[in-house]
């Protein structure tokens, strides 16, 4: 193979791997230019490294699913515990995994509603003060509306996820307290408040929920 075909080559495979490069989601300027340049030596470390993936609404949704089972599972757990007697009966557990179902099912459906390009707080802004700068007043109130309902929902959206933190980590630590109860078979107040904690919060989702039944909104 003469020095012309090994350029074109060197040059081929140097293309190919700026291409595998520029699809990958954590792409650099950078690393495109050490492909270019040095790609004998710095493709196979590039490469090398495992993507970092931005979990999936799937994944997402799936660890709503799974605090839902989380919850009935330390509620169950605890009950062979000297938490029994202040533990929410079988048919109060199921009331609050429904509200963390109903809960879940909300935000989904909100955050379907702000990945729409209708339901962007920065185009709607943008819209509002050309309207304002246009001297239509009028139009500029009705889409200072439309800002002022996006923001609430955006509201809305960050105190579901907060709360269902909140009741995530609340039911981890349940988890993990009955089972200090079951082996030292006592109950201090910190735990008896852990679990009316847990049971607040959750109740506490039918706010958010009423909310967002509200007429008008």
């Amino acid at each position: 193979m003469n020095v012309n075909a090994l350029a074109i080559l060197y040059g081929l495979i140097a293309l190919g791997c700026v291409i595998a490069a520029a699809l990958r989601p954590e792409r650099r300027l950078v690393d495109l230019v050490l492909l270019v340049l040095l790609w004998p030596l710095y493709a196979p470390f590039y490469f090398a490294r495992a993507p970092a993936l931005a979990p999936s609404p799937a994944r997402a949704t799936a660890s709503e699913r799974e605090l839902e089972q989380d919850l009935l599972a330390a509620l169950r757990r605890a009950s062979g515990t000297p938490l029994a007697d202040i533990l929410p009966d079988a048919e109060t557990g199921g009331a609050l995994a429904a509200r963390l179902r109903s809960a879940r099912a909300k935000l989904e459906e909100i955050d379907a509603l702000l990945a729409r390009p209708d339901f962007s707080a920065a185009s709607a802004t943008a819209r509002q003060e050309q309207l304002e700068r246009d001297g239509d007043e009028r139009a500029a109130a009705i889409a200072a509306g439309r800002v002022q309902s996006i923001r609430h929902l955006v509201e809305l959206r960050d105190r579901f996820r907060r709360d269902l933190d909140q009741v995530r980590e609340l039911v981890a630590q349940l988890r993990i307290q009955a089972e200090v109860v079951r082996l030292a078979q006592s109950c201090d107040d910190g735990t008896r408040g852990l679990v009316a904690e847990l049971c607040a919060r959750v109740e506490g989702l039918d706010e958010l929920l009423a909310t967002l039944a509200a007429p008008g909104r």
